[in-house]
């Protein structure tokens, strides 16, 4: 991808997503929390590609990956005025079909546009698909990271504003309460818990603590430690002995990934 491109690639997604605005020019609240979110993830993606020391051409890819991820959403909610996909479509699906219908990806050659459709297309699967070309596999697996990086990030700051209960959607508008022994099973076993094993505000929390599991680059996780997002995170949770054995589960893990790149990194641990 070249920087003419990459700045026409940029300019088809703000002008597929003005099909969206009202009269005034305006986004509804809820699609213009979701471009905000777009933007942090595409300039996630950047982070990533950047101190992973990927090429100039490759880290333009990252940002239009970033960029086009979720663009499914804008249709999805026009037509079912929910970002649920149990509940609707399945935005990547969605997203994918989008850039299809709407010739956005016309410009590029076919290899840079297959490896952003399916880095769209598959962000949001439980598993990618295992037959992906590699440098589809290295894009979706940034999209990825990118876009749990920004799902912490929204949730972390509800908790430093103390307006989690304005956003109680980030917690299902469930209440903390038990955590599912299903969930705790998984962390324990460094496995990846499903939406369907939700229950509580608290499974929320901890199913997020379970995609550290899936980071599949060095640089995500010194993103969150640089937000001090796990230590939010971690903070939100009640103070069993129960929690506290997940958290030093998730330390040690965390440590060994540390380990072998030289880090160190302070113990996660529930307020006191």
């Amino acid at each position: 991808m070249n920087k003419q491109e990459y700045r026409n690639l940029i300019d088809r997604f703000y002008e597929y997503i003005s099909k969206f605005r009202d009269s005034d020019n305006k986004l509804c609240n809820m699609l213009n929390e979701k471009l905000e979110h777009i933007k942090r993830v595409a300039s996630n993606a950047v982070y990533i590609a950047k101190n992973e020391r990927w090429s100039d051409d490759d880290c333009l890819i990252a940002e239009i990956c970033g960029l086009y991820h979720d663009i499914g959403r804008f249709s999805q909610y026009k037509n079912y005025k929910t970002f649920s996909d149990s509940k609707s479509i399945n935005h990547g699906q969605e997203g994918y079909e989008v850039i299809i219908s709407n010739n956005l990806f016309d410009i590029l050659d076919d290899k840079d546009t297959q490896i952003i459709l399916d880095a769209v297309h598959f962000h949001n699967n439980l598993n990618i698909p295992t037959d992906l070309s590699d440098d589809s596999i290295r894009f979706t697996n940034l999209t990825r990271d990118s876009d749990k990086i920004d799902i912490f990030f929204m949730l972390t700051e509800s908790i430093k504003n103390n307006s989690i209960k304005e956003h109680s959607d980030l917690l299902w508008n469930l209440p903390i309460g038990e955590p599912n022994p299903v969930i705790i099973k998984k962390l324990m076993n460094n496995s990846q818990a499903l939406y369907s094993d939700i229950k509580s505000g608290t499974d929320v929390c901890l199913l997020q603590l379970c995609w550290l599991y899936g980071m599949n680059y060095k640089s995500s996780l010194t993103k969150l430690k640089e937000n001090q997002t796990l230590e939010f995170l971690a903070s939100l949770l009640p103070q069993t002995k129960e929690i506290q054995d997940c958290l030093e589960h998730i330390d040690r893990y965390l440590g060994r990934r540390e380990e072998k790149r030289g880090g160190r990194r302070e113990k996660l641990k529930t307020e006191n």
